[in-house]
């Protein structure tokens, strides 16, 4: 064994000899033991199933046993309860290696258990954020006892955490949990992908004083990849036939769709000839969710339809090839995937987007090139996030049963997404509070009204833990077991009183033959056909580097030698009119038309978003613009006043200016907590959320501008 794997404890040392059965350790891990040992923060970067969490726990499980360290010790934290019950065995046994035990702590862990845990504490608990704000909402003598150990917090997708509310609320619980604990509590991120890992670790550390590090062992060079971009005519069973059931025959495999629906859609159509498939989302419920994954690991011959779920680290073992139903929205979620396959010694990871319209064409091939260039997105960290910082308020009212400015005050302290908000600002927004009835202030405490205590009481107290928007939906029971669940509106837009009830669910045709709306519980019994139901989502955007890929892609000649013939030819049919068309990368070509202009940009949906409601601004226009450009209607507008406007907006557009835009997006409403903000913090979010004023200047700055009248 190496010299990393003598830096841990004997006993540890020993378990991973007799009980593991490894003969050496994996390079991520020889990488990492020697800086958490040091007591740094870390953020470990390896592929999915590349060893990150043994990479994280094996010096963390030293440490404990060299120093005696009392329970709680260690938090592990994962985006979703799927992963947590995936990693719950796996904690158990390596902590068992050093006589200690782990403790998996979410929504679905009975009541008793979890008031054992409170009285007696294992060394290791793996949770959610959700479920910590739970924890110290219960109030501050049970945290001073639960958490004044805590020594380790171990992010697991830590990337994907960084990029959305619930890692801001989880950063903000870290500090929080901070202020009980005796220890510089040490902060460790795991991820598979990552644009900018220092910035991550950075926004990690918040008040930590620990040196920090980033851990990225050199990629397996041997490995191999098979991938292919395919383009089908239509979905029928004829293409299916030809270009999918080959590559799924006798193979074990997931077939990623990203939305429920298609995900439904697809198991059906392969099932239907003749290829054995199951589903795996969102709206399945967990023991058919759980059924589904432990087929994946036990069998050889199993296509599983899914949506991200399967996305973020699950393991199901083996898998022999990855098929994609168009295209994802990201690199980093085509690498996530692609991670799946290719793990076995001698095989070669497989993965096959299965195109059916330009968009999806385009868009595949950027993934692939921009991978090939080893570019991946980096995570954009917000300042502005009042609507964030609000839901803390309230939590943390709850769990002091009133507090001080001063203690709300330490909210802002080390949590990167609140860096925008000064002291000023935070006080102004508690006074909104107050004016608004959400608060009440009584000798310098405050509290929360009697309505938010009525609103947030008994089981509604869960509504204030989660950040995120959660809409009512009906639970489909088949012979009183749990088959998944539908979105409210689908059951009320499709279900007419005197006309049976028809909808697929987990693969299947149900009939409803009792509609509980009181209680949104739907009984079925197995039925023909009947409709693909839809869920409420949101729609794919184009970021500015997968646009201005896709400007390459169609104005260059360049070959592709992992394109079908079928998508090859559409590529030149797509590339013979836009070449004729003449734009190439670096340009914005200006169309002056009869009633106004059309700006080609190829910016992406955001940088496109800013401009065309700046252009509005400046001239009161109707506007319209999509991730390619920007339309907007004016008869008679100059065009050498147009040329001045963009010059104005690239050398004199401030942030601020921004804020008088936000009212021509109308009340659009894109958080959960939002709807408490006063105006003014309302103004801040969606103007940080909404625009891009530096990437849009950024382009402008670098783009020539050809001007063509029509």
């Amino acid at each position: 064994m190496s010299q990393s794997f003598r830096l841990l404890t004997k006993r540890l040392q020993q378990g991973i000899i007799d009980q593991l059965g490894w003969k050496s350790l994996r390079s991520v891990q020889e990488n990492s033991i020697p800086e958490i040992l040091s007591g740094n923060n870390a953020i470990i970067q390896a592929a999915t199933a590349g060893g990150k969490t043994e990479a994280a726990f094996l010096p963390i499980l030293s440490i404990i046993h060299d120093e005696g360290l009392a329970p709680l010790s260690a938090i592990y934290i994962s985006p979703i309860k799927a992963l947590l019950n995936n990693q719950e065995y796996r904690l158990k046994r390596l902590a068992s290696l050093v006589g200690i035990d782990a403790f998996k702590w979410h929504g679905e862990v009975s009541s008793s258990d979890k008031k054992q845990f409170k009285k007696s504490p294992e060394h290791i608990m793996a949770t959610t954020p959700e479920s910590l704000e739970v924890l110290l909402m219960n109030g501050t003598n049970r945290c001073n006892s639960l958490f004044e150990n805590l020594r380790f917090i171990v992010i697991d997708e830590v990337h994907y955490f960084a990029g959305n509310d619930r890692g801001i609320q989880l950063m903000s619980i870290i500090e929080r949990i901070q202020q009980y604990s005796k220890y510089d509590i040490q902060r460790i991120g795991l991820s598979a992908t990552i644009g900018n890992p220092n910035e991550l670790l950075n926004w990690m550390q918040g008040t930590s004083q620990r040196n920090q590090s980033w851990i990225q062992p050199e990629p397996n060079s041997k490995r191999k990849t098979k991938l292919f971009v395919r383009y089908m005519k239509e979905w029928s069973d004829e293409e299916l036939s030809r270009k999918v059931i080959p590559v799924l025959t006798k193979q074990k495999s997931l077939f990623f769709a990203d939305s429920r629906s298609l995900a439904e859609k697809i198991a059906n159509t392969v099932n239907n000839l003749g290829i054995r498939s199951r589903l795996h989302h969102s709206s399945i419920s967990k023991i058919h969710r759980e059924y589904t994954e432990s087929l994946l690991q036990s069998e050889n011959e199993l296509m599983v339809a899914c949506t991200s779920t399967m996305e973020l680290g699950i393991d199901v073992g083996d898998l022999d090839v990855i098929l994609q139903y168009n295209a994802p929205n990201t690199v980093s979620s085509f690498l996530q995937r692609l991670g799946r396959t290719g793990r076995r010694e001698g095989r070669s990871a497989h993965y096959e987007f299965l195109t059916v319209d330009r968009e999806a064409l385009l868009r595949s091939i950027a993934l692939v090139e921009l991978a090939r260039e080893k570019w991946v997105e980096s995570v954009r960290f917000y300042t502005h996030s009042y609507h964030v910082l609000i839901q803390q308020i309230f939590s943390t009212i709850r769990e002091k049963q009133g507090a001080t400015q001063k203690q709300l005050l330490t909210l802002l302290k080390g949590n990167l997404n609140f860096s925008s908000i000064n002291e000023d600002s935070f006080r102004q927004l508690l006074n909104g509070l107050i004016e608004v009835g959400y608060l009440s202030i009584v000798d310098g405490v405050y509290f929360l009204s009697d309505e938010l205590e009525e609103k947030f009481a008994r089981k509604n107290f869960l509504e204030l833990c989660s950040v995120f928007e959660t809409f009512p939906e009906f639970v489909v029971k088949y012979q009183n077991r749990d088959i998944g669940s539908l979105d409210s509106w689908f059951v009320q837009a499709f279900y007419k009183r005197n006309e049976p009830f028809l909808f697929i669910l987990n693969g299947y045709v149900w009939k409803a033959v009792e509609i509980d709306k009181k209680h949104f519980i739907i009984h079925v019994q197995r039925a023909e056909k009947g409709a693909i139901p839809l869920w409420q989502g949101s729609s794919q955007k184009t970021s500015f580097h997968i646009a201005q890929k896709i400007l390459k892609i169609l104005s260059s000649n360049d070959e592709y030698p992992y394109i079908d013939r079928d998508a090859k030819e559409k590529l030149q049919e797509y590339r013979t009119d836009f070449q004729y068309f003449g734009m190439k990368p670096g340009m914005m070509v200006i169309e002056e038309e009869p009633k106004g202009f059309t700006l080609h940009t190829f910016a992406g949906d955001e940088v496109n978003f800013t401009l065309a409601l700046l252009l509005k601004h400046y001239t009161g226009a109707e506007v319209k613009s999509n991730y390619q450009k920007v339309k907007f209607n004016l008869e008679g507008y100059p065009s050498e006043r147009l040329e001045q406007i963009l010059e104005q907006i690239k050398n004199n557009t401030s942030e601020d200016e921004l804020l008088e835009l936000v009212h021509y997006v109308g009340d659009i409403k894109i958080a959960k907590f939002q709807k408490y903000l006063p105006e003014f913090a309302e103004k801040c979010f969606l103007r940080e959320r909404l625009f891009d004023l530096n990437l849009l200047k950024t382009f402008l700055n670098n783009c020539e501008i050809e001007l063509r009248t029509l």
